[in-house]
Order: structure tokens, then C-alpha cells, then sequence
């Protein structure tokens, strides 16, 4: 019997040597894997806030891009429109061109050719009394007794042309014969350019309207964009919670491991003083096999209320986690969405 309750007694020694190896070995790898699993979320989340932030920033430099979009296309937009304006302003001016261009001074032009004839002759009248103008003149010496008087007179006229005044007024009438004809001709091309200033007119201030409307639907995307990067930055602001609820579940999973293998190591100190007190073959109170029934109920007691507490801790970690996710599903629908926006 000595023996059997020494062998039993070395048994006990080994299963609470057992049980204290294991306790610490859990504990430090429950809190290696505590640890492992923060820094999986923390990064996760660190991801998730810098594709947050990265998004924002896009957003904003999309902003400010459509802002000056929209004050260039109302400078655009008005230039084209005086551009039009000028041209509808034009186009009166360009038919009376026209009108002159093409009748009035072709007619007046034919009129100074019927004259030219008549101006030749005047011309040639005009000629002939400026040339005997110019040989008027009287150089001769008067002898009155002793005395000479030199007498001298002229007009001062020179007089003496190249080209007789009414052959150059022949010339010019024969240059202006085929002008009244020349000017008709234009009639055609003056008219089709003045036809096409007012089609030009009217599609610039089309286009103008066009413009205007383009830039509406710029004005109206800036508001919007507004409202993603308000939405980015309460992401942004519940990543930061869900950092922290995460780090602070963590921490208590990991405390409540490092308890329960605590817990769990103090009670393998029965088992080894048991053991020990069968070894050393010293009378221990009452019966051994109910005394190691109820310290196996209790111990099982307590490990259950553990694992319950464990549970409850993993149970906060997982919703903190699903919040982190949602989260992040949330934020990556947010910047397509931004992103179909800004396409």
C-alpha cells in the first residue's frame, strides 16, 4: 500500500509539474497571439485610415481642379458670348459695307468716268494757260538819254510738266473704267461673308449656352464633394474609436488569459503538495479519492467561470473587429463612390 500511494503520490508530483508548465507556457503564448492579433487589427485599421486620408486628399485636389474648372469656364463662357455680341454688331456694318461696295461707289465711280472726258478738256485748257503763264515774262534794257533802265518781269510761274495734266487725267479715268465692274464682283463673297458671320455669331453664343451649361454641372459637383470629404472624415474619426476599443478589448482578453493560466497554475499546488505528502508516505486527512473529487470540482468550477470571462472578452474583441470591418466597407464604398463622382 506504502508503495502504490508513493507511486500515486509521484504520479500527482508530475501531473502539477505538468500543469505549472503549462500554465506558463499559456500564458506567454496567449499573450503572444494577443499581442499578434492587435498588431493584425492596428495595422489593418492604420490601412484602412491612410486609404481615408489618401482619398481625401484626392478629393480635395478634385475640388479645388473643379473650382478653377468653374472660374475659367465663366470667363470662357463670357468671352464667347461678347464674341457673339461683336459679331451680330458686325454684321449691320459689313451689309452697308456691302451696299457701298458694291453699288454706291461703283455707281460714283462710273459718273467720275463719264466726267473724265470733260476733265481732260479743262485739264488741257488749264495746261495751255499755265504754260503761257510760265513764258509771260519781258527782259529788255529801255536806253533814255544817257541812262539804261534793265526791265524785267515775269510771273513766277515754272511750268513744265513730265506729262501733260489732261493725258494724266486720261490715264486716271482709264484706270478706273474696270474698278465700277470689280467692285460688282465682290457682291457675291461680301454678301456670303456677312451671311456667315451671322451663322458664326449664332453658334458661338450656342456654344456660349453650352458653356454655361457644362459649368452648372461643375457647380453642382463641388457641394457634393463636400459631402464625401465630411463623410471621409467622420471615417476617419470612428477608425480612430475602433483603434481604440480594439486596443483596449485586447488588452483585457490578454490580462484575462494571464489570470486564467495564473488561476490554473495556483491550482496545480494541491496536486504537487498531495503528491508530496504520499511520497514522503505521511497520513493525509480523509479519503484521497474524494479529496481529489472535490478539489477537481472546483478546479473545474473555476476554469468554466474563466472560459466564460475568456468568452466574453473574445466575444467584445469580435464585435470590435466586425466595427473595424464595417467600418472599412464603409470607407471603401464612400471612395468609390467619390471615385465614379469624379470620373
Amino acid at each position: 500500500m506504502s508503495i502504490f500511494r508513493r507511486l500515486i503520490g509521484i504520479i500527482m508530483i508530475l501531473v502539477g509539474i505538468v500543469g505549472l508548465i503549462i500554465a506558463g507556457a499559456g500564458a506567454y503564448f496567449a499573450g503572444q497571439a494577443v499581442d499578434a492579433l492587435g498588431q493584425g487589427l492596428n495595422s489593418t485599421v492604420d490601412m484602412l485610415d491612410d486609404t481615408v486620408g489618401t482619398t481625401t486628399a484626392s478629393l480635395e485636389n478634385v475640388k479645388a481642379t473643379l473650382r478653377e474648372a468653374n472660374s475659367t469656364l465663366t470667363t470662357v463662357s463670357g468671352a464667347t458670348r461678347n464674341v457673339a455680341t461683336t459679331l451680330f454688331d458686325t454684321q449691320p456694318l459689313l451689309g452697308q459695307v456691302t451696299a457701298m461696295t458694291t453699288d454706291t461707289l461703283p455707281t460714283s465711280l462710273e459718273a467720275v468716268n463719264t466726267a473724265i472726258p470733260n476733265l481732260a478738256g479743262i485739264a488741257a485748257t488749264i495746261d495751255t494757260t499755265l504754260q503761257r503763264l510760265s513764258n509771260l515774262s519781258i527782259d529788255r534794257t529801255i536806253d533814255v538819254g544817257l541812262i539804261s533802265v534793265p526791265l524785267t518781269f515775269d510771273l513766277g510761274i515754272d511750268y513744265d510738266p513730265d506729262e501733260p495734266f489732261d493725258d494724266a487725267v486720261l490715264a486716271i479715268g482709264e484706270s478706273l473704267v474696270p474698278v465700277p465692274d470689280q467692285l460688282r464682283a465682290l457682291e457675291t463673297n461680301l454678301n456670303t461673308t456677312v451671311t456667315n458671320i451671322g451663322n458664326i455669331g449664332t453658334d458661338i453664343e450656342a456654344l456660349s449656352g453650352n458653356i454655361d451649361g457644362i459649368n452648372t454641372t461643375v457647380e453642382q459637383f463641388i457641394p457634393l464633394l463636400d459631402q464625401y470629404v465630411a463623410q471621409l472624415n467622420q471615417i476617419t474619426g470612428t477608425l480612430a474609436n475602433a483603434r481604440d476599443q480594439i486596443n483596449a478589448n485586447l488588452s483585457t482578453i490578454k490580462w484575462v488569459a494571464t489570470g486564467l493560466m495564473l488561476w490554473f497554475a495556483v491550482y496545480q499546488i494541491m496536486p504537487i503538495y498531495i503528491g508530496y505528502r504520499m511520497l514522503a508516505d505521511k497520513v493525509v486527512e480523509g479519503n484521497i479519492e474524494e479529496r481529489l473529487e472535490d478539489e477537481r470540482e472546483v478546479m473545474a468550477e473555476r476554469v468554466k467561470a474563466a472560459e466564460e470571462r475568456a468568452e466574453d472578452a473574445a466575444d467584445a474583441a469580435k464585435e470590435a473587429a466586425d466595427a473595424a470591418a464595417d467600418t472599412a466597407q464603409e470607407a471603401a464604398e464612400i471612395a468609390d463612390a467619390a471615385a465614379d463622382a469624379t470620373a
